[in-house]
């Protein structure tokens, strides 16, 4: 805390703080003539500005991570809402492969915006380094079955269910970081994936298991379908999207600091254009639709728009926070696709659903702690083991001057 003597004609006035204060700002009661001493204080920062400086700024990192999701909720409710739009018929709604056209095109268009907007500081404008385009085009490909997994699992799931099973994908990356990268693995890790497992049955719950589904009447098929053929489908598509996720993690790990992160995000949505429209050209029951009404038309242009935020948001985030803590805020996903359900469609998770979320989430957390905690005790153990080789040479010293 700095402090500074300011004279005046008849006082001497000590101001205490920080601040540089003009004379206008202080007021003291003196009588002309005396030189008597004055400590002048400053009024109590407001509230606001205390909160951002000691709880904001410091969880900077996880506030965006927080928004990133809120965006990227924001766009799996427009999905939601365009595939099962109660006013078409079920042939005549907006397919998942639409939907990714319009949604990477838009973010296509951002990314080579931002590229050329930073070239100067993004090396191989825009197809990135040549050594490495194999790899950004395969983390492309993967990408898209992880993105279409999700989309099509909207059509007959929940929101929350099709964004529970995505969960799985921390407990499959570490499998496939043990086959492929050859990292290590633990048990807890082995019975973490195995407990998800069973959260992903309680979620299908099939009918050799559960029996036939009763008060199928009770059921929205806009909200998720009442038959169980569907809904095992549609689980199994999500599957090979959180595999196509997990992918992605592999191939982004391997790639490192080797490619811009924009370069990931560019090759995703370029890939995934091109596939979806491909898809929409080749297949029979798919025709690309033109928006019909003002709702379509502004529901597309959410996804643009959310999407390329989602991506940015995520990108600023990540950089700023740590990654254990940074991949536990991914849950609170689940809390705005719960809140989705409940004020759109009016849709409570069942009771089956509820026991799915606490395997999965409870699994996750527990494995991503004990990881964290048996890193913390390798740190610890490496410490102890420099201490013990910095004192043993500090003795030798010692008897090497006495001798």
């Amino acid at each position: 805390m700095g402090k500074a003597l300011e004279k005046t004609d008849s006082v001497t006035v000590e101001v205490v703080g920080d601040r540089n204060l003009s004379m206008d700002e202080i007021s003291v009661d003196v009588r002309e003539g005396s030189h008597e001493e004055v400590y002048v204080g400053f009024e109590d920062e407001s509230w606001l500005k205390r909160f951002a400086d000691e709880h904001l700024m410091p969880n900077l990192g996880l506030v965006l991570l927080s928004g990133a999701y809120l965006f990227n909720s924001i766009m799996v409710v427009s999905t939601k809402v365009m595939e099962t739009d109660p006013d078409k018929l079920k042939e005549d709604r907006i397919k998942p492969l639409q939907i990714l056209v319009v949604r990477m095109v838009i973010t296509y268009i951002g990314t080579l915006i931002y590229m050329y907007w930073k070239r100067d500081v993004i090396e191989h404008v825009p197809f990135g380094p040549p050594e490495l385009r194999k790899w950004l085009l395969l983390r492309g490909c993967v990408g898209f079955f992880g993105v279409f997994g999700m989309y099509f699992s909207l059509m007959y799931l929940t929101i929350s269910d099709a964004v529970l099973i995505t969960f799985l994908s921390p407990s499959l990356t570490i499998i496939l970081a043990w086959l492929i990268l050859r990292e290590k693995i633990t048990r807890f890790e082995v019975m973490g994936s195995i407990i998800s497992l069973f959260g992903v049955v309680l979620i299908v719950r099939p009918c050799f298991l559960f029996g036939a589904r009763v008060n199928l009447s009770q059921i929205n098929d806009h909200v998720e379908t009442s038959n169980p053929q569907e809904r095992l489908v549609a689980t199994l598509v999500a599957l090979l999207g959180v595999i196509g996720a997990s992918c992605v993690y592999i191939i982004i790990r391997f790639i490192g600091n080797r490619a811009h992160a924009i370069m990931s995000v560019s090759y995703f949505s370029l890939v995934t254009t091109v596939v979806s429209l491909v898809g929409i050209l080749t297949i029979p029951s798919i025709r690309f639709q033109i928006p019909s009404s003002l709702k379509e038309w502004l529901l597309f242009g959410n996804l643009g728009i959310c999407g390329f935020i989602f991506q940015l948001l995520l990108t600023m985030g990540i950089q700023r926070e740590r990654a254990g803590r940074g991949s536990l805020m991914q849950y609170v996903q689940l809390i705005y696709a719960i809140f989705w359900d409940v004020s759109i469609w009016k849709r409570w998770p069942s009771f089956w659903s509820w026991c799915g979320m606490v395997l999965i989430v409870g699994s996750t957390i527990w494995v991503v702690n004990i990881k964290n905690s048996l890193a913390a005790q390798k740190d610890t153990l490496h410490m102890q083991d420099l201490e013990n080789i910095a004192s043993r040479g500090d003795s030798l010293e010692l008897e090497d001057l006495s001798d």
